[in-house]
């Protein structure tokens, strides 16, 4: 049987610290908490997936969440 457990997601947008819950059976990632975050924040959010042929000095992830003002993500499991 699995258990739900809660996650709390502390962040800065634009340098203004603030919290999201999210409820997972499985361990929630950095990764996972930033695409969660991109949903919430931006307004039309779009897949973005770089080309393996392509080298990029940062992953699209992680520069979509710096072009939106996301910083400082902290993931801690609440229960």
């Amino acid at each position: 049987m699995q258990t739900l457990h809660r996650y709390q997601i502390r962040y800065r947008l634009n340098g203004e610290p603030l919290t999201h819950e999210l409820e997972s059976f499985e361990p929630v990632t950095e990764e996972e908490a930033v695409l969660q975050l991109l949903i919430k924040h931006v307004e039309e959010p779009q897949v973005v997936v770089d080309a393996p042929w392509e080298r990029h000095a940062q992953p699209s992830i992680a520069r979509r969440a710096q072009e939106a003002g996301l910083s400082d993500i902290e993931v801690s499991q609440r229960d």
